[in-house]
């Protein structure tokens, strides 16, 4: 019965808690959607464990594409945020920089095809933080696979 008690008081102690929601009223997401040109897959390449169905996919969506980029707007900040980082789904880091009230972050997903079918990026967290490095918000955007965009959790449109 100790043990259960001791790592039932480190878990607590050690638990990892994510920092609230950024408000809705302190930020503005503007989609930036653009058609571009996209390539097709190089054919002479083999790739072993690619199926002649997903080829067929990739070829098929070659050509004039959606592509997305996302404009995020610091409306307002508090006092202790004074840095914001962008972190995708791979852990790959998009930006790092101190921010203002006002500023445009411009962050770049990629082909909307790419992104419901799950090839590149589909999850952005901005985190702030303060002096001290302490996360005091974030702002979280999902594209489910259906095309729905959701910020914070609240449904914000659909691709």
């Amino acid at each position: 019965m100790n043990v259960s008690v001791v790592f039932n008081f480190f878990a607590i102690i050690f638990q990892g808690t994510e920092a609230p929601y950024k408000n809705f009223d302190e930020f503005e997401i503007q989609i930036d959607y653009q058609f571009r040109q996209k390539s097709a897959p190089d054919v002479n390449t083999l790739d072993f464990v690619e199926t002649q169905q997903e080829r067929d996919k990739k070829q098929a969506s070659s050509g004039i594409r959606p592509y997305l980029i996302l404009n995020l707007k610091l409306i307002k900040l508090s006092d202790l945020e004074v840095k914001a980082k962008a972190v995708n789904n791979i852990g790959r880091l998009i930006f790092s920089k101190k921010v203002k009230s006002g500023d445009l972050i411009k962050i770049d997903m990629g082909f909307t095809d790419d992104v419901k079918d799950r090839v590149g990026p589909y999850e952005i967290n901005v985190l702030f933080s303060s002096r001290e490095k302490k996360e005091t918000s974030r702002i979280h955007m999902f594209v489910q696979e259906d095309g729905t965009f959701l910020v914070n959790g609240v449904v914000r449109g659909k691709f």
